[in-house]
This record gives C-alpha cells, structure tokens and sequence, in this order.
C-alpha cells in the first residue's frame, strides 16, 4: 500500500511537469495557428452552409468508467481575462455498482487538438467528494487556465484512470469533444440550470431597459429570476454578473438594493435587478449576461453561466404635461400624473409647489420605493425636493394618492424650462468586499423613472375662480375656494376662506378627516386647523357639494402679496398626507353688502335662511350716541332651522369698525317664521351715521358653529348691510306706536282730579306682538312722562310684557303724588311716551288731553251773612 501511495506521487510530480510542458506547446501551437491563419487570407474564400447553433451536451455520448458506471459532459464555460481565458467544465458521474466509485482513482485532462495537454482543478467545493454512492450522481467540475485563442471546440476533455499495466500507470477511458456548433450562451430566454452553493438553481433572464443618465452615461438595468429547484435553503452564494458586450468588453453588475442579498427557500424564486452605468456609446445588441462564482480563499473567478440577453428596451420615461406615466414596481403598475404646478416668485427666488397623483392599476397591492424627486432647468441646475410622502405607502389594487411636492430655489421661476425627475432609490454601496457584490468605486445607482413636463402655473393663480379637480381612492373631488374674506376682530384681523368641495364622480363618497393650514406668502401660520362645515356628516352624493371654513388670525396691519391653503388628509395624530393645496393673490375684495331695503339668502336646499336689516335707530345720547339694528332672519326651509349665534361690526365710510353687542334668541324659528337679532354699539358723534354698513357673519369656536349661550371666538360668511339710521318723527298721538316686534295704542287716557294731593291716571291700551317673530328678552324700556301745566314733569318707567301686556283693552294705572294738584279744579296736561335703551331716550309720541274732573268733590255754597 506505500508502494502504491509513492508511485501516486510521482505519477503527480509527473503530471504537474506534463502541464507546464503543454502549456509551452500551446503557446507554440498558437503561435503556429496565428501564422497559418495569417497566410490563408490570401486563399480564396469559399462559401459553407451555416451549421445550426447546439445548447446542449445532451447528445454527447457518456464515457464508461467501470460495466456499468458512466460519466458525462454536462456543462463547458469559457470566461475571457487579460491574461488569458479561464475554462470549467462539469462532469457527472453515475455509479450504477453495487459498491461506492472512489473517486481517487480517477480524474481529468484536457488536451487540444494541437496536443497541448492542461491538468485541470478540481473546484474547491468539489475537492472533498471521494466517493460516489451506489445509485448515486456527483457532479464535479474543473477550473483551468487557457490562452485567449483556445476555442471550446479545439479541447478534448479526456477521462483518466489509475492502470499500473500502463507505461505511465494510466489509461485514458475516452474523451469528450464539443462541437464546433454549440454555443455555451443560453438563448433568450431560454432557462439556465446551474450549481451556486451546491444547490440546482434556473437562471432565466427576466428583460434588460436602458435608462438615460448623465454626462453622456446610460444606466442598464438587467432583470433576472432564479428559480431555486433544489431541496435546501440557498443562501447568499459568492457569485458575481457581467454584463459582456459583443465585442468582448465586460462590465460589472451591481445588484439593487433588494438584490443585495439572495436567500431563497427550496422550491422558490426570487427576481433580482442588476445596474451598471456604461458610455452611450456601447452598442447593446447580442450581449451577454455571464454568471460567475468566487472559489477558495484566493477568490477565484469562475464562470458558471453566460446567457444571451434580448433587445434592450429604452425607457420611455419622459411624459408630455398633465400625462400619465406607468412605472412598473414587481410587476404591477403604478400610474403617476403631475397634476399641477404653481410657482411663487419672490426677489431672485422662487418656490415651485407641485400635486403628483398615483394610483395601483395593478392587481396587487404596491409598496411604492422611496423614489427622490429633482427639478431640472434647462441650464443643467439640479434641484433636490426633500419629501417624506412616500415612506412606508403602501397602495392597495385602485388606491389613489396625492403627494404634494414643494422647494424654494435661486432663479427666475420660468417653469416652462423645468422638468421633474422622479429618480430610483439611490442604492449606494460601499467597501470592496467582493462576496457583497461591492463595486470598489462605491456608486450610486439612481435612475429616472419618470421625466415629467410642469403643467402650466397659471399667471394669476387664483383659486376662487377655478375648480382643481383631485382623485383620490375616497373618490373624485372639485376643490375651489368659495370665498375668502378678510374681517375685523378686536385688534386683529380673521382670515376666513370657504373651500366648496363637490363630489364630481357618479356615486356616494365620504370626506376624509381634513386639516388645513395657511401660508401667507413664505409663512406658514398656525392657526386653527380644523376645518368648520356647513352640513353635518362627511357623505356626498353624486354631484353634491359641502362647505367648510377655514380661519386664521392676522394682525390688522399686515399685507399680503400671496396666499396658499392647503387641505391635509389626517391619517393619524402625528400623520397627515397632501391633500390639495390652493392659491390666492393676496388682494381680498372687500365683503359684499346687502343695499339698504333687500335682503340676503343664505344656505342652501332645504337650509335657507332670508337675512335683512329691518331699521336702524340713532339713540343721542351726551357725548356719544348708539346706533340700534333690528336684524330678520326668517326661516325659508320646511323646518325648524335658522343660523347659530351672529356677530357683527359696525363699519363707518372711513373704515372705522365697531364692535355691535348682539342679542338673539336661542330658539330656532318655525317654517315661515322670523327670529330677531339686535345689535347695538355707542358711536362718536364724528361719525357720519348715513354711511354705516354693519358686517354680519355666523359665529363659530372650537371648530364649530355657536349656538345656544356660546361665546364666538371668530366669524364666517360675512355679509355687510347698508344701515342708515330711519328718522323717527314723533306721532302727535300715543296710537300705533312701532314697538316691533310689538305695537302699542292708547285707545283712552284719563287723569282724574281729587282735590287732594293725589291724581290717578288710567289708560286703557292696546298692545299687540307678531307671534311669529321669535325674539330674545326686550331690552328696551317704555318712560311715560306726564307734564303739567307749570312744566312739572312724573316719570312712569314701563316694561313690555310686564308693566304692559299684550291684550285688547288692557288697563294700566298709575298715581302721581304733589301737592300741586292739591287746589287744582282743571286745566290740561301733556302725555309722552319715549324709548329708552341703554339710558338713552328718543320721544316717540306725545298728546295734551284735558283732566277728568268727575271725581272732584263738589264745592259747598258759602254762606254770606
């Protein structure tokens, strides 16, 4: 047995000295067939039929190693280097014995048609495998080193056994020779069985698209599938891809960063994406993708497969404006429209907002990448757009979603000369480490995906009067803003905007949760975020519309050159997505006003309420004096409705507000029926009273409408109501007297002398109320003043509704002490009736009457003796 193990050894020197023999032979033949072939260019030509391309071994016939057992030629690659072209070959051998097959004695070589003979390598995986089973199947395979001019078909891959009979204590049990017409690259797509990690594996080619880049680059991205048909788990094999040109010039491939790392199950696939940035000027045609392996700890390279790659399909990722562009994510395609784009420009900058619009077309759910967004000009400038829309959004099959896109940068604003690049995600690799599939240069792989035309920034920007159009997967909405009007309050100023949204699809939809914030040229104000709407419940039907409020408070004194709203879906308490954002120039056209005799109607369908300034009294008073409005509003909807808590300001003609004090009744009238708010606010007597207007609005706080005892805090939907003053002339008689929403008629009045101190006065009255007037508690008081004949005047303060009621004949008495009317036999007296309101009094009637002498006591005779 050392007698046998000392002649292997020197079988090996043997061998080891044979290889390097013949590799000096096959740079001589080389050499030899480089001159022949030189000299044959002088022959003349002739015409072959072109034999047809063979991808397969298959009809290689096997070689016997033993009765029974056989081995076979199962795979030839062939990988070009600088210093000569590297060559592994795979041979399985079947042990159809009863007893194991040691692989000690036997082994391969190869020797060229010229004679040259290599001593291939076992791979360093395959070093290990002795023997082979009965019934068993081991593939093995080889790695050599050959000159760059050796073809696949100029080797011979012999198969060797130990036989101490033999001269060289080996015999060559037969050989394989490939033939000219097979071609070791896979055709397109055509599926490659492979060995990675000892584990079947099909590798198909998936597609190839070219994608523009910069600075006359192109990036490649090769899409491949592997298919793991084994039984165990395959994980991370050492394995590396070569995108191989026709005319011989490799490149490597790096994968994406979903590509990084390859674990997959037995009997599962995973699909890979593989970059590589090239000159424009290589021709893609006929290429190749070659799949190489690192073996042992020098890392050797060895080719494991080469498949042909198709036509190389250029992205068309540049879209027209207001067009859609379908980017393909795992196989399912998401839809992306720029819908909009405004631009605001301000000194030697400008801030560009943009609405893009994504929607899953597919049949599966997309986790969309984190693509970054740039703004390109037309001189080259790249500008970043910094957004967080896209992390973690998922698309459900039919979602849509509206992103907003926003950046303020150095230039003229000319969108006209802008494009938006939607780029990959930016897979960066660092260090060399080979088995990461690290290129040493570390790049950054990020391509466009979508080269997007702006759409026209309208010149005036200007959202109440154009309708933006969203879609989104709670349905189709027109978004504009109703009205934007700026009101006084207290020291400052509210910014109140009315967004009308209209559900402009063909079924019912529901309002997302929405908040909303303004920017007032480049500030952005925290003011109330919560949106204030007309109608409860979030449902519209098809075709309906809702409004909603929002505010904001500015100080008085500030002016406005811009203004955005912008409405945000609220996802969660910390969360919140682009909704749609809507632009104003900062110019507010003043409130629209109600001339002095008309009326307004506000709401809508079943929710109208009429609005009108009834009369204004100027109550005078010492160094001020108040200004009085009777407000109607009367119910025109078929049920009990009407408008929460109003506020109001009075607005003299030099733009002077004053704050109006409102009293109004907290039951809704009826159908048909009319509620009474009125207002009051002392004025300087420098103000001109026939120019007021009064600006009325809905009061609102805490996100909503006030009704009941609540304080507002803001107001809404202003209107501004010419309110000059009525003059009121004082009636000669107390009958008919305007109370409203009372009237007042003294039918009799009677002051009855009693020849003492004391004089009674009855009056018999008339008051009536329109009952359909709902109205808060009266505020007014009713001073009947009763003067004597010496000018001495007795004050009767009255309340309506208590001192007087309302009835036909009513009586009310009232009894004057003085001891003038002691020795008083006639004469007449003078009966006036004022209102008074805050103090402060205005005459409305006065009648002299006579007084009533029935009840004197007759005068006795005097007796004159």
């Amino acid at each position: 047995m050392d007698q046998k193990k000392m002649v292997v050894s020197l079988l090996a020197s043997a061998m080891l000295i044979s290889s390097t023999a013949g590799a000096v032979m096959a740079a001589n033949t080389t050499a030899k067939s480089s001159a022949t072939s030189s000299n044959s260019k002088t022959t003349k030509k002739t015409t072959t039929p072109k034999k047809q391309v063979v991808h397969t071994l298959g009809n290689l016939a096997p070689v016997k190693v033993t009765a029974r057992s056989t081995v076979r030629l199962t795979d030839v690659n062939i990988l070009a280097q600088d210093d000569g072209n590297v060559v592994t070959y795979t041979l399985s051998y079947q042990n159809n014995d009863s007893k194991p097959l040691m692989m000690i004695d036997y082994w391969s070589k190869v020797k060229t048609n010229g004679g040259t003979l290599f001593s291939p390598k076992l791979i360093a995986k395959d070093q290990e495998k002795k023997s082979i089973s009965p019934g068993s199947t081991v593939d093995l395979t080889y790695v050599m080193k050959a000159g760059r001019e050796v073809k696949i078909s100029d080797l011979n891959f012999l198969i060797v056994k130990w036989d101490f009979s033999q001269a060289n204590y080996e015999r060559t049990l037969g050989k394989f020779n490939v033939p000219a017409s097979y071609s070791i690259t896979t055709p397109v797509g055509k599926p490659k069985t492979v060995r990675l990690s000892d584990s079947a594996v099909k590798v198909k080619v998936a597609g190839i698209k070219v994608y523009p880049g910069e600075d006359k680059n192109q990036y490649v991205k090769i899409g491949v599938n592997l298919n793991n048909i084994s039984y165990k788990l395959l994980e991370n094999p050492n394995i590396k891809w070569i995108l191989r040109t026709p005319g011989g010039a490799n490149y490597p491939l790096t994968p994406d960063k979903d590509s990084a790392t390859v674990s997959i199950q037995a009997q599962a696939n995973k699909s890979l994406g593989l970059m590589a940035s090239l000159p424009t000027s290589v021709k893609l045609q006929k290429s190749e993708l070659l799949l190489v392996e690192e073996q042992g700890e020098e890392k050797s390279v060895l080719p494991v497969a080469a498949l042909q790659l198709p036509e190389a399909s250029k992205s068309n990722v540049s879209v027209a404006a207001n067009q859609p562009n379908i980017i393909s994510i795992d196989g399912q395609p998401l839809s992306t429209l720029l819908s909009s784009s405004r631009v605001r420009i301000e000194d030697e900058e400008y801030t560009l907002n943009m609405q893009m619009v994504l929607k899953n077309e597919g049949k599966k759910a997309i986790k969309v990448p984190t693509y970054s967004f740039e703004v390109r000009t037309a001189d080259g400038t790249i500008n970043p757009i910094e957004t967080k829309a896209l992390d973690n959004l998922k698309l459900n099959p039919g979602d849509i979603k509206t992103i907003k896109l926003s950046g303020t940068f150095q230039g003229d604003g000319d969108t006209s000369k802008m494009k938006l690049y939607v780029m990959s995600p930016k897979d960066k690799t660092e260090g060399t480490d080979s088995t990461t599939t690290t290129p040493a240069n570390g790049l950054i792989f990020s391509y466009p995906v979508g080269v997007y035309t702006l759409p026209e920034s309208p010149s005036s920007g200007d959202a109440l009067t154009t309708e933006t159009v969203i879609k989104n997967n709670k349905g189709t909405f027109g978004v504009s803003i109703g009205s934007l009007q700026r009101l006084p309050w207290l020291d400052s100023d509210i910014i109140a905007a009315k967004v009308t949204i209209r559900n402009a699809s063909t079924k019912t939809v529901q309002l997302p949760e929405l908040e909303a914030m303004y920017t007032i040229d480049s500030a952005q104000i925290d003011g109330d975020k919560k949106l204030i709407y007309t109608q409860s419940g979030k449902l519209l039907g098809a075709g309906m519309t809702t409004e909603a409020y929002l505010l904001t408070k500015i100080p008085s004194d500030l002016r406005m050159s811009r203004l955005e709203l912008s409405l945000n879906e609220k996802v969660s308490e910390e969360e919140t997505n682009e909704w749609i954002t809507l632009s104003t120039s900062g110019f507010i056209q003043s409130v629209s006003y109600v001339s002095k005799g008309k009326t307004y109607t506000s709401g809508t369908g079943d929710k109208e309420t009429e609005m009108g300034a009834r009369r204004t009294i100027r109550y005078p008073g010492a160094s001020s004096d108040i200004v009085y409005t009777e407000f109607e509003m009367t119910n025109k909807s078929l049920r009990q409705s009407g408008l929460g808590k109003l506020v109001a300001y009075y607005k003299s003609a030099d733009g002077q507000y004053y704050r109006a004090t409102a009293k109004q009744s907290e039951r809704l009238p009826g159908p048909g029926q009319k509620s009474i708010v009125t207002f009051w606010a002392k004025l300087p007597k420098s103000v001109t009273f026939s120019d007021l207007k009064l600006v009325v609005g809905e009061g609102v706080a805490d996100g909503k409408f006030v009704t009941g005892e609540g304080e507002a805090t803001a107001y809404v939907n202003a209107m501004a109501y010419e309110v000059p003053p009525v003059s009121i002339s004082v009636s000669g008689m107390i009958s008919n007297i305007d109370l409203y929403p009372y009237n007042l008629t003294a039918n009799s009045v009677r002051a009855y002398l009693a020849g003492s101190t004391s004089v009674q006065i009855e009056m018999n009255y008339t008051l009536t109320r329109n009952e359909e007037t709902e109205m808060a508690e009266n505020e007014h008081k009713l001073i009947l003043t009763l003067t004597d004949q010496a000018g001495k005047t007795y004050e009767k303060e009255l309340a309506l509704d208590t001192d007087i009621k309302v009835g036909k004949n009513q009586t009310l008495t009232w009894s004057i002490e003085d001891s003038f009317f002691e020795k008083l036999r006639g004469g007449s007296y003078r009966l006036s009736l004022d209102d008074q309101f805050q103090g402060q009094r205005l005459r409305l009637a006065e009648q002299t009457y006579g007084y009533d002498l029935t009840k004197l006591p007759k005068e006795e005779p005097t007796d004159i003796r």
